[in-house]
């Protein structure tokens, strides 16, 4: 099946969901049409970059999908496609988080040279590269958790923490505050050197999992 039918028909079976449950029907739309998709990578990337460059969040759900189940695509010859991406079609808070957890994250974690690009990311005038900096280190599956190299997370965090993007700030907190699960005594340590270097909103994001009286001391600094 051609690239341009295969994506005719996905959008067609899209238009008829018809229930609040959207991101469980999407998942089954898309096991269902990865048995069609094309078996090459370099292929099935193409028509991933088609449903991307649509702007169309449900299509682009589908891409990101077949990305995270096709385990051979998780490759660093690939990663100048997908940082294309990153730079050309994420425009918003749900195209990055999504594309960060199914296709950056695995790949920054996968590939630890790639830091470079992730400190690169910092720099641009792109909101959405810039939190991409941040939720890329962030894993999902069984429980959202940061098992990146801690002193690598508080150098994206410095180059970020005076952003004045609202969701470059919660990103910083957000970063932080699943870094604390597996480093709490070093993140508390760098909240309290950082107190009047870090938004409010950042600070208090970073302390969400943190005990409550130990938060509420946080707080008042």
């Amino acid at each position: 099946m051609d690239n341009t039918k295969l994506k005719e028909i996905i959008k067609e079976e899209i238009r008829e969901i018809k229930t609040t449950h959207r991101a469980t029907v999407l998942s089954k739309i898309a096991n269902k049409y990865y048995k069609v998709a094309p078996k090459s990578d370099e292929k099935l990337l193409e028509i991933c970059e088609d449903l991307i460059a649509s702007n169309n969040i449900d299509l682009f759900s589908i891409a990101t999908l077949w990305i995270k189940k096709r385990k051979t695509v998780i490759n660093i010859k690939y990663f100048p496609i997908i940082e294309k991406w990153l730079y050309k079609y994420i425009n918003n808070w749900g195209m990055c988080d999504q594309f960060c957890y199914r296709v950056l994250n695995p790949l920054v974690y996968k590939y630890p040279e790639l830091f470079k690009n992730v400190l690169s990311w910092t720099e641009s005038d792109k909101t959405y590269v810039r939190r991409a900096a941040l939720v890329s280190l962030i894993r999902t599956g069984k429980g959202i958790r940061v098992k990146y190299d801690i002193k690598k997370v508080f150098i994206v965090v410095d180059k970020l923490k005076d952003d004045d993007k609202l969701h470059i700030q919660k990103g910083v907190g957000w970063l932080l505050k699943y870094t604390y699960q597996a480093n709490p005594e070093k993140v508390i340590n760098y909240l309290k050197e950082n107190v009047d270097n870090l938004s409010r909103t950042a600070f208090r994001y970073a302390l969400e999992k943190v005990p409550k009286e130990t938060r509420q001391a946080m707080m008042k600094l």
